[in-house]
């Protein structure tokens, strides 16, 4: 049953005081910001007071006992929710929650005292039942080591507990609270490889039900449930040229999820596959026929895979053959810088940045890395992809990395990437760009293409 707050507030007298010309002074005596809290457990069938409870406060983690009336007194309580679990032999344990609300107005603290009656029910009351289920023939078995729960209100400690069913499908629930309704229920098992589950529960309990009685539970009968099929698992961001593609799958599938369920397409031309299902009854197995998937390539894969129960996922999915992040780091590019006096002014110098193109044709871009004498390391400048790059050069200036005199050097390291994979640092090599003396050249109109 759902517990409510009663607040007893004090009477109170206001009376203002002038204190010279201009002050005025609230002079209320029962003004306050903290209040008692009073609970009065009583036994649900007459109302009579239950002493000798034990009564725990969560909020200040210390336990009283009801008085011969039933009551516990909690002074000083802030202004909040408190919580008080209640408990005795022979009493289901329960939860009482009291909210103080400050009643004042202003500046004027007044929290009203509370006073709480708390319901406590008697244990004793026996639920037994049997649960069945109906197997792909029609037959009804016993749903043995199935899980059966007794749920009860909320404010109930524990508001939830659970019995085995035997190997008859036979459970019994002994001690449940008398004077409360309970929804018995049953959890999902598989049964025979299936998945079976009750709809819904039945009801017992009641304000009329008292301890030591027996209540008999409909039988009830659980029926299989379509499982979900979704995939769990793929390696399509690891593929190589030679990557059998493997898809897993949440439940076994039939066999007809392999023929003439699957197609491969590259650049929309669908491409000659060999599909079959997993050792494991629950992948599908792909490999391209020639036994070589194209590197750098993109491919859509795509299909529908079919549960043994009729439940279907379908799939569409691309993937980059050597461009995963399992894939190998692209090898190093050398790297060599000189002065590029096709743009060098009286104030600025250029230098470019050049690098033979690479062989590893899944290469996507480059990161490039610089020090000077005042970054003391190498950090970060900028990404570049294939299209940034003209004939495999970049054309910079020394001010996009700081002030520099005469003799100053500037290092960079660039570093290719595939599919995200940037190559193996420890095989990389510094270029290094010595700051030239100033030239008397003729500034150039057309400025290079850089990146700030």
């Amino acid at each position: 049953m759902n517990l409510k707050s009663a607040f007893a507030l004090l009477a109170a007298g206001t009376f203002l005081v002038a204190c010279g010309s201009d002050e005025v002074v609230n002079v209320n005596d029962e003004a306050k910001d903290k209040a008692s809290i009073t609970l009065k457990v009583m036994d649900f069938y007459g109302g009579n007071a239950v002493a000798g409870a034990s009564v725990y406060s969560i909020v200040d983690e210390e336990t009283e006992t009801t008085d011969s009336l039933g009551l516990s007194t909690w002074k000083k309580q802030v202004i909040g929710n408190h919580v008080f679990q209640i408990s005795k032999e022979g009493y289901a344990t329960v939860l009482a929650k009291v909210d103080l609300a400050e009643q004042g107005q202003g500046n004027v603290a007044r929290v009203g005292d509370a006073v709480e009656a708390v319901y406590m029910y008697k244990k004793g009351v026996t639920a037994k039942g049997t649960v069945l289920y109906v197997d792909d023939k029609g037959n009804m078995k016993a749903a043995a080591g199935v899980t059966v729960y007794a749920t009860l209100p909320e404010n109930f400690v524990p508001s939830e507990v659970a019995v085995t069913a035997s190997a008859t499908g036979e459970y019994v629930f002994s001690d449940l609270p008398e004077g409360v309704e309970i929804a018995i229920s049953v959890g999902q098992k598989d049964f025979e490889n299936k998945s079976y589950a009750l709809v819904g529960s039945k009801k017992i309990g009641g304000a009329t039900v008292r301890a030591g009685d027996v209540s008999t539970v409909d039988i009830m009968s659980m029926t299989k449930v379509a499982g979900q099929l979704v995939k769990v698992s793929d390696n399509l961001d690891q593929v190589d040229t030679t990557t059998t593609i493997g898809l897993t799958f949440s439940a076994e599938l039939a066999a007809d999820s392999v023929k003439n369920k699957w197609t491969v397409k590259r650049s929309g031309t669908t491409v000659l596959t060999v599909v079959s299902l997993g050792s494991d009854k629950k992948s599908i197995v792909i490999k391209p026929q020639s036994g070589k998937w194209k590197k750098g390539a993109s491919y859509t894969i795509s299909g529908t895979a079919y549960s043994t129960e009729g439940v279907k996922a379908t799939i569409s999915e691309t993937f980059t053959p050597g461009a995963g992040a399992a894939a190998k780091a692209p090898e190093n590019i050398t790297l060599t810088v000189a002065t590029n006096d096709t743009y060098t002014t009286t104030t600025t110098t250029y230098f470019d940045l050049k690098w033979a193109a690479p062989k590893d044709m899944s290469i996507t871009g480059y990161n490039l890395y610089y020090m000077t004498a005042t970054t003391g390391d190498y950090v970060f400048f900028n990404s570049y992809s294939l299209l940034d790059i003209d004939d495999n050069s970049l054309t910079l200036r020394t001010t996009q990395f700081g002030t520099f005199k005469t003799g100053d050097k500037i290092s960079f390291i660039m570093l290719p990437v595939s599919g995200g994979v940037e190559a193996d640092l420890t095989k990389a090599k510094a270029a290094v760009y010595t700051v030239p003396a100033p030239k008397t050249v003729t500034p150039v109109v057309d400025d290079p293409v850089d990146d700030e």
